[in-house]
């Protein structure tokens, strides 16, 4: 017995020696190559977090109390998201909702299809008469205007109508030879051979020529060869129907050859110049139909081709005439009505198209969401193109024919895949890290802040010293805003006109702890953002949800629904306006 146990301690004390031996070789090689093995503490699991029921954007590496209200911090449970894995394109991690969470939130979808993108380009224009219907009447012989027919500017006359008769002594003569040429050949037909009446008709012909080319009509030239003399004035007829637009001359003028005496248009057709921006002028082909409508004919559209685009850019209105050729039935159009077109353009034949309201617009990258089945859904950095008439916009990166997008509670999801990125990022904190060489000094890691604010740009909360906050007002947009500290950062413009405003006034700010302090500083966020050109899509999230608890304040309620369902950043700004006149009402009657 005693044997045996001499035998287990020896063997106890020869693994000991062993284990020693080869512990101390590792840490030599390790240590001579730089390379510091792993400690329990590298390999520990994610830390735990705390957070505050009421107030979400706390977030803590400890328990304690919330430092707004003061309630006791509950761990912060994990789920809600999915890292997105290998896929390049995603733009953060995946968010999982419950069914019947996704059906309460009123979430729908659209399917991404290939399809022609359609464009209806809008565009303001004038009528005018066109060029190749217009003609100019003069002679090419001196003589008097004995007798004017045409004897108001914008009559209209027809083609072959007289407009007025001319005495002319070298009509006279033509008309003179004509005659002689008719007699002979007439009175001597039978006793001239097959050349002399040859000659003769010659000679008519010659006659009747030189009177056709002057400008004399066929008709008025009969006259004159069934005459017995030549007529002391002869007529002279419209070459085509339409407006008499210039006539310089009355009764009883002198006329030269060459002189011009009158100007008609044709108005069967009509030239509509339209006004297109050169960011649309790629779309725009000769050939495309266009419709429009004239102000003066109502309930009534016509349609043309384009038939001309300038090549030149107005440098002033940064626009180009686009020319459509448009038919005038019962001459109802005249020139210089104005008209409303819209060219009716295909730029893309094979396109990937979603809805608009599918993509998130922050103003620097721009991201849809996409549903795989079961609840979760997946954000997508994507890049959009061109945008058609009927709410389509075309993707050139990010999406595929086939997939299904979120057209609607897309900026809660983006709200949830942001806290849930920042939340792994904190869970992860420095185990995370690569261990440092060996020899190089270590410091200890900073702890994380007390409070984590969730969004794309830092959230100011309201600082307990702060008693007021700043009423600015933009001149340019004709709006307020709220604001900490003196500087101007006008979040209407932003970074475009930072600067362009005033401080008007101050209001007192709201007490802590209350659902206007939460939403003021979350509004305050979004401010923040905007003065920068970026949408903290975050911060518009808390603030429909802090709006819920505004029972006191339905206006505010109203206006910040328009704010949350903006698509963009210019849609933000435009909807801010209100939301912060609300807002400065509200905090104005709280404080009375």
């Amino acid at each position: 017995m005693l044997k045996r146990v001499i035998g287990w301690l020896a063997a106890a004390v020869l693994g000991g020696a062993l284990v020693f031996v080869a512990t101390s070789k590792m840490t030599t090689r390790s240590a001579m190559s730089g390379v510091v093995p792993p400690s329990p503490t590298t390999l520990a699991s994610p830390k735990s977090l705390w957070t505050c029921g009421m107030h979400p954007q706390v977030i803590q590496d400890h328990p304690g109390t919330c430092p707004i209200c003061h309630m006791k911090l509950t761990p912060l449970k994990n789920g809600g998201g999915e890292d997105s894995g290998s896929d390049e394109h995603a733009a953060g991690p995946a968010v999982i909702i419950d069914p019947t969470i996704v059906q309460n939130m009123g979430v729908r979808t659209a399917e991404v299809k290939r399809a022609p993108l359609r464009l209806n380009i809008r565009a303001v224009g004038t009528l005018a008469a066109p060029e190749p219907g217009q003609h100019e009447i003069n002679l090419k012989v001196n003589g008097w205007i004995q007798k004017l027919y045409a004897d108001t500017e914008g009559m209209h006359v027809l083609k072959g109508d007289p407009l007025f008769d001319l005495y002319s002594p070298d009509l006279q003569v033509a008309g003179e030879e004509l005659i002689s040429a008719v007699k002979v050949q007439h009175g001597l037909h039978s006793a001239l051979t097959d050349t002399q009446a040859r000659d003769a008709q010659l000679m008519v012909d010659s006659a009747r020529q030189k009177l056709k080319l002057w400008g004399v009509a066929d008709e008025d030239i009969d006259a004159i060869a069934s005459a017995t003399t030549a007529p002391a004035t002869v007529p002279f007829r419209s070459p085509v129907s339409g407006a008499l637009i210039e006539k310089p001359v009355i009764a009883g003028s002198a006329v030269q050859a060459g002189m011009k005496l009158m100007r008609i248009e044709d108005h069967a057709k009509l030239w509509l110049n339209t006004q297109v921006y050169e960011n649309q002028l790629a779309s725009v082909k000769v050939g495309q139909m266009v419709r429009a409508t004239v102000d003066g004919v109502a309930d009534e559209t016509f349609e043309g081709p384009v038939t001309f685009i300038d090549p030149h850019v107005d440098p002033m209105t940064r626009t180009t005439i686009v020319r459509v050729q448009i038919d005038n039935p019962g001459q109802r159009l005249h020139p210089g009505m104005f008209a409303m077109a819209n060219i009716m353009a295909q730029p893309v034949d094979d396109a990937v198209l979603v809805p608009r309201e599918a993509v998130i617009d922050t103003g620097t990258r721009q991201i849809a969401f996409v549903t795989a089945g079961d609840g979760r859904f997946t954000p997508r950095n994507v890049r959009m193109g061109l945008t058609g008439s009927d709410g389509q916009v075309q993707i050139l990166d990010g999406l595929a024919s086939g997939e299904q997008v979120v057209t609607s509670g897309q900026f809660l999801m983006d709200v949830e895949s942001r806290t849930t990125e920042a939340i792994q990022k904190l869970r992860s904190g420095p185990a995370s890290e690569p261990a440092m060489p060996a020899g190089m000094p270590t410091e200890t890691p900073l702890a994380p802040p007390a409070v984590m604010p969730i969004g794309a740009a830092t959230q100011p909360a309201l600082r307990p010293a702060m008693k007021r906050l700043n009423i600015a007002h933009c001149p340019m947009k004709k709006a307020d805003w709220l604001q900490v500290g003196q500087a101007i950062a006008n979040p209407y413009y932003g970074t475009e006109m930072s600067t362009c405003g005033d401080i008007t006034r101050a209001v007192p700010a709201p007490m802590e702890g209350t659902p206007l302090s939460e939403f003021t500083s979350d509004y305050l966020a979004v401010v923040e953002s905007l003065g920068v050109d970026q949408l903290n899509s975050a911060a518009i999230g808390h603030l429909a949800a802090d709006a819920d608890r505004l029972s006191s304040a339905p206006t505010l309620q109203a206006s910040i629904r328009v704010l949350t369902e903006a698509k963009t950043i210019d849609g933000v700004r435009l909807a801010l306006k209100q939301v912060s006149a609300d807002l400065i009402s509200a905090l104005e009657t709280a404080a009375k």
